[in-house]
């Protein structure tokens, strides 16, 4: 049985190069403009195939609050998008992870802000003013490139914000980062209970295991047992001989920012995490404490009172068939 399956995420197994795909943390909502509005309850659902988050918020001041909500996704890098595998769930270059929310039942059509980063300094203005896309998503950043007078071309270049020698099909490249926001201005009326959901697909980042072994080391960062080291031993057994090139199990690495939380009133009165496994075979691990097994392929946590003060790091083995 995995108890307490304590966590864990990015597990630095041994595997061949560039063979892990990158991992991108997205969390909760954040409120911009008050302070005023308390959480009674969080009910997190996760899942490798999608996110889900209602909440039930209350205006606790004696007026109306017309309230800025934010929800950021998580920074995009187009080194990593150029260098890395990632498995980006949508096509949108903007709601690259299929975000949608909604207030009393109702679907909301959030703004995004879109800014672009080099090394720390913010270039969105610069691009902007060349007119290419900010979004290092975006299909369209090649062809703007091309079509910059040759003086742009390369100064773009020469000071690494796109490589057009990556590959040879003469794409260009952008290597800035992408940071974008979704917001709205949601109502809560005074007094009373209002529920926003949201749901999103996560960046899954994850890689293989291999029979080659060393795996006490890679997991203990991450609170895994010896209870998970016997049960893929075991496996690893009944697989039989296997080539040191084919792995024993997938890797499955999901991050979620819990801390959004603390931004607004007081606790969270009651927190409910639900985290779902594919198969009973499955090994689920994390070192946020208290998430319990409850069933063959469900794992749940509940939490009075909560202010959480670090992310949610977990880690799915998958068994390879």
């Amino acid at each position: 049985m995995v108890k307490h399956l304590c966590v864990a995420l990015a597990l630095a197994l041994p595997a061949l190069a560039n063979d892990t795909m990158v991992t991108l943390g997205a969390g909760g909502l954040i409120p911009l403009k008050s302070t005023a509005i308390s959480m009674e309850s969080e009910d997190l659902a996760i899942s490798i195939h999608q996110i889900t988050v209602k909440y039930v918020f209350r205006n606790t001041s004696v007026h109306d609050q017309e309230v800025t909500i934010a929800f950021p996704l998580p920074p995009i890098n187009g080194g990593d998008v150029a260098n890395e595998p990632m498995d980006i769930p949508s096509k949108d270059p903007l709601n690259f992870i299929d975000f949608q929310v909604f207030a009393g039942g109702r679907r909301v059509r959030p703004q995004a802000e879109v800014r672009a980063f080099f090394e720390g300094k913010e270039i969105t203005g610069e691009l902007q003013r060349l007119g290419l896309p900010l979004s290092v998503l975006d299909e369209n950043v090649s062809a703007a490139v091309k079509k910059l007078p040759e003086s742009d071309r390369s100064r773009l270049q020469n000071d690494h914000w796109v490589d057009c020698s990556l590959t040879q099909d003469g794409k260009c490249w952008p290597y800035w980062q992408t940071r974008i926001q979704f917001y709205w201005t949601q109502r809560f009326p005074a007094d009373e209970p209002l529920e926003v959901k949201h749901t999103y697909q996560p960046v899954v980042g994850g890689s293989f295991v291999y029979p080659s072994g060393g795996w006490k080391e890679a997991i203990a960062p991450y609170c895994g047992d010896a209870d998970v080291l016997q049960r893929m031993s075991e496996y690893q057994k009944r697989l039989g001989k296997r080539d040191q090139d084919k792995p024993v199990y997938l890797e499955k690495r999901i991050q979620y920012i819990l801390t959004t939380g603390a931004n607004w009133n007081g606790p969270i009165r009651d927190f409910h995490l639900t985290v779902t496994s594919d198969a009973a075979a499955d090994l689920v691990m994390t070192c946020t404490p208290g998430l319990n097994r409850a069933a063959p392929t469900r794992y749940e946590l509940q939490r009075r009172d909560f202010r959480p003060d670090k992310e949610l790091d977990l880690l799915i083995l998958q068994p390879a068939k």
